[in-house]
C-alpha cells in the first residue's frame, strides 16, 4: 500500500514541480481568476486533462508536449497582461493546457496499479493547483493587485517565450 501512496505523492507534486507546468497552470488560473464565469473553463481543462491521460493509457507515442505547454503559458499570460480575450479562445488555450500537461506527464511506475495511480495524483494536482490559485487570484480586487496580478501574466508570458527561445535554437 505505500508503494501506492508513494506513487500518488509523485504524481501529485509533477505538476507542481516542472516549470512548464507552473507556469501554464498559473497563467490559466491567473486568467480565470480574473474573470467573472470561471467554471467552464475549469471544466474545459479537466475534460481535456482527462483526454490527455487517456491517450497515455493507450500508449501514445511521444509528442511535442512541453514546447506546447510553454506556447500556452506564454499566450495566457499576455492575456492576463491584456486582461483581455474571447471565452472560446480561453476554452481552446485552457483545452490545450489539460491535454499537453497530461502528454507531458508519463508516470514512471513500474506496475499498472502504479501507473495509474500516479495520473490520478497528476490529475488531482493539477486541478488543485489550478482552483486554488484561481479562487486566491479571484479575491485581487484591489487596483494595487489587479496590476500585480498583470505583471505576474506578464512575466509568465516572457519567462515562457524566453525558454521557448532557447529550446527552438
Amino acid at each position: 500500500m505505500s508503494g501506492l501512496l508513494q506513487a500518488l505523492v509523485e504524481g501529485f507534486l509533477n505538476p507542481l514541480l516542472t516549470p512548464a507546468h507552473v507556469l501554464t497552470l498559473l497563467a490559466l488560473a491567473l486568467y480565470v481568476g480574473q474573470q467573472k464565469g470561471r467554471g467552464a473553463a475549469l471544466l474545459v481543462f479537466a475534460l481535456a486533462l482527462a483526454v490527455g491521460f487517456l491517450a497515455i493509457v493507450l500508449a501514445i507515442e511521444t509528442t511535442p508536449a512541453r514546447m506546447v505547454l510553454l506556447a500556452d503559458a506564454a499566450a495566457l499570460g499576455v492575456m492576463v497582461a491584456v486582461v483581455w480575450a474571447p471565452k472560446p479562445l480561453v476554452w481552446l488555450l485552457a483545452a490545450t493546457a489539460g491535454a499537453a500537461l497530461a502528454l507531458d506527464s508519463p508516470p514512471q511506475a513500474v506496475t499498472i496499479a502504479a501507473a495509474y495511480t500516479t495520473i490520478a495524483g497528476t490529475a488531482i494536482g493539477a486541478c488543485a493547483m489550478l482552483v486554488v490559485v484561481a479562487t486566491v487570484a479571484s479575491y485581487a480586487n484591489a487596483d494595487w493587485q489587479r496590476l500585480g496580478t498583470r505583471i505576474i501574466g506578464s512575466w509568465i508570458a516572457a519567462s515562457a517565450i524566453l525558454v521557448l527561445a532557447v529550446q527552438l535554437r
